[in-house]
């Protein structure tokens, strides 16, 4: 925003206490038409260089933290806020769930139907995983078909069955890609693990999620497994 304040010349109090209370430029009286006219193109060529900085300012923030085909949070965030999540689950006592979500036979949807589809469902996933969380949970994309999500005072019941159900909806509703008229029947594997004793870091967290990830897909894929405790 932009203000002008009419003064009379060498009225120097009037002119200092409106530079204190955020004005742009003064002008003396009598005020010339084309002056006033030229100061005020100014004043709008200002405002909008700086919304332009503000504007490329925020984007490059969110560049750096989020997923650009996506739209999620990346590796980069996720990892610097998991670590918060955790210290914050250990200090309350709360339990804090990890879930990687990964897309089975990935590769062969590229291979198959190209990589225009192949970016399609991801972006599908990650809209349907934004939908299925709590303002209090955290969705992010690890890279290439693998996603994680984290639920904040979630226990191993509850984990589990959020994401058996989230794992039987993708299966349930297939995914809307480029010229294939009734759309793609997409599965995944989920590993889960709960923050315990032996999650001295955010990645002892994770590997465990991870393992079960494995186990879900050496099994046959399309499920859900949980870390022992």
């Amino acid at each position: 925003w932009w203000l002008v304040r009419r003064m009379a010349e060498g009225d120097d109090d009037r002119r200092a206490e409106g530079l204190g209370l955020g004005v742009n430029d003064d002008l003396y009286k009598p005020i010339d038409k084309n002056e006033l006219l030229a100061r005020a193109r100014n004043q709008i060529r200002h405002h909008r260089y700086q919304e332009r900085l503000r504007s490329t300012y925020q984007r490059s923030i969110s560049m750096a933290l989020t997923d650009s085909l996506t739209g999620l949070y990346n590796r980069h965030y996720l990892d610097s806020h998991l670590a918060a999540m955790l210290e914050r689950s250990k200090g309350d006592g709360r339990p804090l769930a990890v879930a990687i979500i990964d897309i089975d036979f990935f590769k062969s949807v590229n291979d198959t139907h190209g990589h225009v589809a192949g970016d399609q469902v991801l972006r599908e996933l990650a809209r349907r995983l934004e939908n299925s969380i709590r303002a209090s949970d955290l969705a992010a994309r690890l890279g290439g078909e693998e996603f994680v999500v984290v639920m904040s005072d979630t226990n191993m019941d509850t984990a589990r069955a959020i994401t058996a159900r989230l794992c039987r909806d993708i299966e349930a509703t297939p995914f809307a890609a480029s010229l294939i008229e009734d759309g793609l029947a997409v599965t995944v594997s989920i590993g889960v693990a709960v923050a315990d004793h032996r999650d001295a870091t955010p990645d002892d967290l994770v590997k465990r999620a991870d393992e079960a990830l494995y186990e879900a897909k050496n099994n046959g894929r399309n499920q859900v497994i949980a870390a022992l405790g």
